[in-house]
Parts: structure tokens; sequence; C-alpha cells
């Protein structure tokens, strides 16, 4: 992708950090294609675990390794885009009083784990400790990293939406997997609401470890309980949906929009 300007990143006021804003021809269609780079690798490690006959822990830590691959090759693309690497939120979050947005999201996964408990084995646990680990690091390398930071180049408000709807949508993916069509749309709809809080908390902390954690959280506590859909399950997975959804909100009174990408707290980011 060619760049279009040398400014390559943006004074973010709400995090006291430069944020990466990487400006190139036909955004959207960049965003996409990026977009589009993880699920490969996600679809071509589930078709390799599924013709191997691998089982379930083999499976885990089969697309533990293709979510690794995809997540190093977004680091070689940050490393050789203008932005710089930590510019895209690979650093600290800001002061340390800023934890306490992520208590909501700490509830979340709190929530699932005392819904659903624990229903794999040991050996399997592990495997999926490994397994959301690299999925984190892959999907908010590719989705709030780089996706973000071309969005980013238009707005704010952008980049936050935009790859929000990007992540929900091509959660679709798992319709080939054998998903039915209900759950894969629930899915998408959560993924998107996940997406959304996740980018407010970029812009918030400048930084990508506290969503990186709290996927990479959310993912295991879902994992080693089953994915369940039993009544009980169902009920904590909507009460952690209303809590994300409150969280959202939270969020987004603290961040707003500028067409040049900077941010500001002065009115609400998103309606």
């Amino acid at each position: 992708m060619s760049t279009l300007s040398s400014h390559t990143s943006t004074p973010d006021l709400t995090s006291d950090h430069p944020a990466a804003s990487w400006r190139v021809r036909a955004p959207w269609v960049a965003a996409i294609a990026f977009a589009l780079v993880p699920v490969v690798f996600t679809a071509g490690a589930s078709a390799a675990a599924q013709l191997s006959g691998a089982s379930e822990t083999g499976a885990a830590l089969t697309l533990a390794a293709g979510a690794a691959v995809s997540a190093i090759l977004g680091l070689v693309v940050m490393r050789l885009s203008p932005p710089r690497v930590r510019d895209y939120g690979f650093r600290r979050p800001r002061r340390a009083r800023v934890a306490l947005l992520f208590v909501p999201a700490a509830a979340t996964v709190l929530i699932i784990l005392g819904t659903q408990g624990i229903r794999v084995n040991a050996p399997t646990v592990a495997a999926y400790g490994v397994l959301v680990v690299a999925v984190a690091l892959n999907e908010e390398t590719w989705f709030r990293g780089i996706v973000f930071a071309i969005l980013r180049a238009r707005s704010t408000r952008t980049a936050v939406v935009g790859s929000s709807v990007l992540f929900g949508v091509l959660h679709l993916a798992n319709l080939a997997g054998g998903a039915d069509v209900g759950s894969s749309i629930l899915q998408v709809a959560f993924a998107a609401l996940f997406g959304l809080v996740a980018a407010q908390l970029l812009v918030l902390t400048g930084s990508l470890w506290p969503a990186i954690a709290w996927h990479a959280a959310w993912n295991f506590v879902s994992f080693i309980g089953g994915d369940s859909t039993d009544s009980r399950s169902l009920v904590g997975l909507g009460a952690a949906c209303v809590v994300m959804l409150g969280y959202a909100v939270l969020l987004g009174r603290r961040t707003s929009s500028r067409p040049d990408g900077a941010t500001t707290t002065d009115a609400p980011a998103l309606p």
C-alpha cells in the first residue's frame, strides 16, 4: 500500500501518546484486505485440524499455531509500515487510575466463568490457554492495530466503528466451520460489541494490552466451559452482554472524535 502522506501519527489528547495513523490509498479496501488475513489463517488452521483428525487438545494447538504465525505476520507489517510499532498500541496503558476502566471487562469474564464452570480436562485446559493468548494477540494486532490505524487516518470515530463492524461481520466465517446460522448471527453481534469496547479502550489507554488481556480471558473461560448453550450459560452470556453494553456507553462518554483523528473528552464519541 502506498502512503499518501508522511504524517503517520496523530496526537491522542486522551492518552498522551502518539496514535498510529496509516494513510493509504483506498483505506476501506486496505482495511478489509488486512482484516481478512487473520480469518484466512484461522480457516487454514481449522481445516488442517479437521483433516488430520486431531483431538480437541491437538486441534486447539493447531489453531494456536496458525494464530501465532498470523500474529507474527501482523507485527512484521507494523514494523514495515510508516507508524512505529509502539504507536499501534504495544506499550503500557496510560496512568494507573485508568485501571478502574477495566472492572466491567473483568466482571464479564467472571460472569461467564461462574455460569459455565470448567467442563474440559486438564490437558485441554492447558491447550486452550495457549490458544487464547495466540488468538488474542493475532486478532488485536490486525483489527485494533493495523485496521484501526488505517481507518483512523479518516477519523477516530471511523476507526472505532469501522474496525468493530469488520470484526463482527468476519465472524460469519464460523459458518464454514459448521456453525448454525442463528448462533453465527448472534456471534457477529457479540463480536461487534466486543470490538467496539476494545477499540474504545485503545483510544482511552493508548495501549492494545488491555484489549489483548480481556480478549484472551474471555475466550479462555468460554472454551473451558465448553461454549455451553444450556439455560444457565445463556443467562450468564446475556448478563455479560448487558454489562458490556453499559461498558460501551461508559467508555463512549469519555471519548470523542475530530476529523483529523485527534481525540478529546468534550462529547460522546458515539451516539
